[in-house]
């Protein structure tokens, strides 16, 4: 994306009244002091720790810092906006907070942890020939969730959340507003914005409130139904159920009805098959398998055989791809999932011997990882033919040090950097100097070489 079409498309997006708002001044001290404040109340409580408060307590706080980050599998490119919240006023205590209220989800009935965990609740499942796959997936979750409903929500939780702290209920929820309601700011281009409703983006709590709604929103549409589905999962905001066909439309409007802010939209079975995450189920007959799925905008690019990476980093990079492809997909698709996986490496010159090595390791019994006793690892810049001697040297302990090499080169360091840049002044944990200029008589060339935490900004 050329830089101009991604100023245009961000400004588009802050430009939206309804959503944003342009602040006169920065919030980040007056949010700072107020974090400090609840901080040392929960302290004088003896409700933290010593070591918690100086973990909780921030002195150089710095505004989030927005970006847009591409979606390329859609139209246009459009960007969803994602904010940057570490060494933001209450980043610390956010995730402090975030840590409790995990426990809230631990036992549901509905989220999976990953595609492997999908894989082992829906392979094999029995599917009727009236019944359809249908995946329902909320539009714009984290702007779209009001505060005082998930609030709320959490005030109706109480009873399970206080088992995880001794916070009172009140001022939980008064630290809980100030996460979500409070601290809702970001900067763009040296300008301070509010966002005016949803969660907070890119703030540690906004993750797990939505997944605490979201787990209520399933339960009070499972209430409202007469036929429920008879499979139902949920990863963060993306839903797939095994439901009749005749009542699609009524789950829709059961989700729909939780909140009118909060909105899905539906993607039926075609032909038989669904994606969802990173895996395609199939209906064969009248059982569901499993088979690794990418996205047609994928570009099958991973590391080149033949890239200045150490080889070691190119195997293993090959391998977890294996590993990854093969693991989530049925057994049944073992034999397409292989062609598959000669295609991508051959296309990233893979030698044909290297190719038939790998797929033979993840098929050999002794492929799994082997126990190594702890050791020390030292990071090097990896240099051709010199760092593969390094390894092979006596000059360092291997029963103790482990060698990992590092590119010097990184796509970090070749695409443009997109979120707004830390002014030189706001910058803390420094290292800085001070030139001693003498006086009229004398000059002094030395200079006085100083470390900080604190920002090297005067206020």
């Amino acid at each position: 994306m050329e830089l101009n079409d991604y100023n245009n498309k961000m400004d588009e997006i802050l430009n939206d009244l309804t959503m944003y708002r342009i602040q006169r001044q920065d919030l980040t001290l007056k949010l700072q002091n107020k974090n400090n404040s609840l901080v040392d109340k929960l302290f004088k409580m003896e409700l933290v720790s010593k070591k918690d408060r100086n973990k909780l307590t921030t002195t150089t706080a710095l505004p989030p810092r927005i970006y847009g980050l591409p979606k390329i599998h859609k139209k246009g490119t459009p960007l969803r906006p994602i904010c940057s919240a570490t060494g933001s006023p209450a980043h610390a205590l956010c995730k402090y907070v975030a840590y409790i209220l995990k426990n809230v989800t631990t036992s549901s009935l509905y989220n999976i942890k990953n595609t492997q965990d999908f894989k082992e609740k829906i392979n094999n499942s029995y599917i009727y020939d009236d019944e359809k796959m249908i995946s329902f997936d909320a539009v714009s979750l984290f702007p779209s969730i009001p505060t005082n409903l998930a609030l709320d929500i959490i005030r109706n939780k109480w009873t399970t959340i206080e088992k995880y702290t001794k916070i009172p209920k009140k001022m939980f929820i008064e630290i809980l507003k100030f996460c979500i309601k409070d601290n809702r700011y970001f900067k763009y281009n040296e300008t301070t914005y509010t966002q005016l409703k949803g969660l907070p983006m890119g703030s540690p709590t906004s993750p797990i409130i939505a997944d605490i709604v979201m787990e209520e929103l399933l339960d009070n549409a499972m209430n409202k139904l007469a036929r429920k589905p008879r499979l139902l999962t949920k990863y963060v905001d993306d839903l797939l159920a095994i439901i009749n066909e005749n009542v699609v439309q009524n789950i829709l409007d059961a989700l729909n009805s939780f909140d009118k802010n909060i909105k899905f939209i539906t993607e039926l079975e075609d032909d038989g098959k669904l994606p969802y995450l990173d895996s395609i189920v199939i209906r064969r007959g009248n059982q569901l398998k499993l088979m690794w799925y990418k996205k047609s905008i994928t570009s099958g690019r991973i590391i080149n055989y033949y890239s200045k990476h150490p080889k070691n980093m190119i195997i293993n990079t090959a391998m977890g791809c294996i590993r990854r492809m093969m693991n989530i997909t049925d057994d049944t698709y073992h034999n397409d999932i292989e062609n598959e996986i000669n295609i991508l490496l051959k296309a990233n010159d893979f030698p044909d011997k290297i190719i038939k090595t790998l797929l033979k390791r993840y098929k050999s019994p002794n492929s799994q990882r082997r126990e190594e006793n702890p050791k020390i690892i030292k990071s090097l810049t990896y240099v051709p033919k010199l760092s593969e001697r390094l390894s092979t040297s006596d000059i360092y302990n291997k029963e103790d040090i482990k060698i990992a090499h590092k590119p010097m080169s990184t796509l970090k360091s070749i695409f443009n950097q997109t979120k707004s840049k830390i002014p030189q002044m706001e910058k803390s944990n420094i290292i800085y100097q001070i030139p001693c200029n003498g006086n009229d008589k004398e000059l002094c060339n030395k200079v006085y070489v100083g470390t900080t935490k604190s920002k090297l900004k005067m206020i």
